[in-house]
């Protein structure tokens, strides 16, 4: 007769959080292998990272501070402390000199590729999923983000679901089922953005259509 094992387990989500843990640390571990014997520490290169990701590679410190949620004081020593390396230059602004703009180097964009290659290590581990894997992989973390960004936990990531671009289920039945006013196409779940350059957030785009 068989006998039935009954697994002691945490809960579901508490297991996925704790995977999702893990893979943070893997991430965390290989930055500081490839770039801490260069004295450059994860918070700056998150934010050499996304000044790579801006148009005309620079940003607001303040903006900054926000897309990495760290206070403006922090924001600031790690810009000043890639400022006095060449990976940044700071400008005043003219017309209120409160405000001051974060310009990536040549340098600095150099220093930011670097880091932009760890992720294909993650890349080649998602790989090996098939392809509905991918894309309901994906779906989850759209999912998990929104409910984060939603809570304040986080700040607003440049996805779709948030965007004002996007229409969800626009072309409901059809294999591409979703539509972006942006690019005026539609799309499918396999091709949700969580980092898009053209992202607006929806009550913006609303404002200026009133």
């Amino acid at each position: 007769m068989a006998l039935s094992v009954k697994m002691n387990q945490d809960p579901l989500p508490d297991r996925l959080v704790t995977g999702l843990s893990k893979i943070g640390l893997a991430m965390k571990s290989r930055i500081w292998r490839r770039q801490g014997r260069k004295g450059i520490g994860p918070l700056q290169m998150q934010v050499l990272t996304y000044l790579r990701s801006c148009r005309g590679r620079a940003a607001t410190v303040s903006t900054i501070a926000r897309e990495l949620a760290v206070k403006l004081p922090t924001a600031s020593e790690v810009i000043r402390t890639l400022a006095e390396r060449g990976l940044v230059r700071r400008r005043q602004s003219e017309a209120d000199q409160r405000i001051i703009t974060v310009h990536l180097t040549a340098k600095g964009a150099k220093a930011g590729k670097v880091e932009s290659r760890w992720p294909e290590v993650l890349a080649a581990a998602a790989g090996r999923l098939s392809p509905q894997e991918q894309v309901g992989l994906l779906t989850a973390l759209v999912k998990l983000i929104q409910v984060l960004q939603q809570q304040g936990e986080i700040p607003v990531v440049r996805m779709c679901v948030s965007c004002a671009y996007f229409q969800p289920n626009e072309h409901k039945g059809t294999a591409q089922p979703h539509h972006c006013r942006f690019f005026d196409a539609p799309f499918d779940d396999q091709a949700l953005r969580l980092d898009c350059p053209e992202y607006s957030p929806a009550q913006t785009i609303r404002a200026k259509g009133a």
